[in-house]
């Protein structure tokens, strides 16, 4: 594992004496030359978010235990969602919904031991709505074409949205 001292320092900053990532946050609105992009690529999203949480959720409810992210992501591989966006960004959705089951697992145990705190049973994680659902996209620097970045531009991969830098 890598430690603070090992990595890029020039990607963090210290705010009020906390040391933090910095990160790029980019909301693309309708009408934006890149949203029919976009919304067709959170939507594969979706469908990723959906199949493995439904796989989750059976192997759960059956009593077969909980799928972890590493299990999840080698089923998930072969699968027409995966391959529907590039590899990192699939592998973080993957995180994302491996990261709300660890939440709801952590909830119920709260929940076991101190039910005043809560005002109902904490829940399995739902799906993404079929119809009108979207999931967010993470795309970490290696999801960013390598040789756009030597040209001066940043360049989602496997799609046509770039920016200069």
């Amino acid at each position: 594992m890598k430690t603070l001292e090992t990595e890029n320092r020039k990607n963090y900053c210290r705010i009020k004496g906390t040391l933090v990532k910095l990160v790029e946050r980019h909301i693309i609105k309708k009408g934006h030359r890149f949203w029919d992009e976009i919304d067709e690529l959170s939507w594969h999203s979706k469908n990723l978010y959906n199949a493995a949480n439904y796989l989750i959720r059976q192997n759960f409810i059956y009593g077969h235990g909980y799928l972890n992210y590493n299990r999840m992501d080698k089923l998930m591989q072969k699968t027409e969602q995966y391959r529907a966006l590039p590899a990192k960004v699939s592998q973080q959705v993957l995180r994302g919904l491996d990261k709300n089951w660890q939440s709801f697992f952590a909830a119920n145990q709260a929940y076991k031991v101190n039910k005043e705190k809560f005002l109902v049973n904490p829940k399995i994680p739902k799906y993404k709505n079929t119809q009108k659902g979207r999931q967010l996209l993470v795309y970490v620097k290696q999801a960013l074409s390598k040789v756009a970045l030597k040209k001066g531009k940043i360049k989602c991969s496997k799609t046509q949205i770039w920016r200069l830098l």
